[in-house]
């Protein structure tokens, strides 16, 4: 067992001490993360490291706290390295990311996720935007967002009750291929948008350097999207991923 999952049961564990009648499925609801995966943490059955998510989800879960700023320097150990190293674009900021449980349920739906999406940006999201991009079954997703209190404001312009929003990255993913057909290559002449795909054979050091890299980038880009000297009303996307090109063979203990 690696020294990343012994802190993880021993966190897990020392939450199941101070809530004794609590059970593993009801932890399992509370933070996202299946009953199986918290059972093999328990056990000590894992044989990589969860992922970086699940670690957010359990930690946020335990402890009850959401905001990713405070559930980063919470834990010392290689919990805190990880979680530190995987959100610090997030957390190196002002902005105040807050775990939300509700919106990890509602926003399975992808058109209620870019809806609420665009309305957790300065500028709201209007019915009419809405309309263009999902049509009257997408005014029909608004209005039950409204009416679950997830947007206020109107009767035009609506904004998300929760701005700094964070979801479990599995409920992101999911949306990338409907997220990327937003991408429209014809306008690429008019200078508003980038596409880049590479690929190359590297090692693991050079692995490391392109995502610090990114994370560099990622920082800067919500530096200047946060900028008040910037704001507009363009709902304007920005998609950072990087990946290995290979199938791991235990996907399994890290899918959630």
């Amino acid at each position: 067992m690696t020294e990343l999952c012994g802190q993880l049961q021993t966190v897990i564990s020392d939450y199941f001490n101070r809530y004794p009648n609590t059970s593993v499925n009801s932890l399992a609801l509370k933070s996202g993360v299946g009953a199986t995966t918290l059972r093999r943490i328990m056990k000590g059955g894992l044989k990589g490291d969860p992922a970086p998510h699940t670690i957010l989800n359990i930690a946020s879960a335990v402890t009850k706290e959401k905001r990713l700023s405070v559930l980063v320097n919470m834990f010392d150990g290689p919990m805190g390295a990880l979680l530190k190293d995987t959100f610090s674009p997030f957390v190196e900021t002002s902005s105040e990311h807050k775990m939300c449980d509700d919106l990890n349920v509602e926003l399975q739906d992808f058109t209620k996720y870019m809806i609420y999406k665009c309305a957790a940006n300065s500028a709201g999201v209007k019915s009419s935007w809405v309309i263009d991009n999902f049509g009257k079954a997408g005014l029909e997703k608004m209005k039950e967002l409204i009416s679950s209190e997830f947007l206020n404001g109107g009767p035009e312009v609506f904004h998300a009750s929760e701005k700094d929003f964070s979801l479990d990255v599995e409920v992101a993913a999911k949306h990338l291929p409907e997220m990327v057909k937003f991408y429209k290559a014809s306008e690429i002449a008019e200078g508003k948008n980038l596409f880049y795909s590479l690929s190359e054979s590297i090692s693991e050091e050079g692995i490391a350097e392109v995502k610090k890299i990114q994370k560099e980038a990622i920082q800067n880009i919500y530096r200047v999207m946060n900028d008040t000297k910037f704001a507009g009303d363009i709902h304007y996307m920005a998609l950072a991923i990087t990946d290995t090109m290979s199938c791991t063979n235990d996907s399994s203990e890290v899918i959630q």
